[in-house]
C-alpha cells in the first residue's frame, strides 16, 4: 500500500509540473516573402562584398579588418 501512495503521489507531483512549466522559447511567425526579399535586399547593399578572396585579404589588412568567407552555390538573392 505504501509504495502505491508514494507512486501515486510522485505521479502527481509530475503532473502539476508538467501542468505549470512555460515552454523554453515562443516560435516566430513564417515571414512573408516580401519581408524576406526586404531583408536580403537590405543584408546585400549594405555589406561591400568581394569576389576576390586575395582582395578582400589585402584590404581587410589594410584596416585592421577580419574577412568573413562565405562560400554558397547559387546566387545570395534568392535566385539560384
Amino acid at each position: 500500500m505504501q509504495k502505491t501512495t508514494m507512486a501515486l503521489a510522485f505521479t502527481l507531483l509530475l503532473a502539476g509540473m508538467a501542468a505549470t512549466t512555460q515552454p523554453a522559447f515562443t516560435a516566430q511567425p513564417v515571414l512573408t516573402g516580401e519581408i524576406c526579399d526586404s531583408r536580403v535586399h537590405q543584408l546585400t547593399t549594405q555589406i561591400q562584398w568581394y569576389d576576390n578572396l586575395h582582395k578582400a585579404e589585402s584590404e581587410a589588412q589594410k584596416e585592421g579588418k577580419l574577412i568573413f568567407w562565405m562560400h554558397m552555390l547559387g546566387h545570395i538573392d534568392g535566385a539560384t
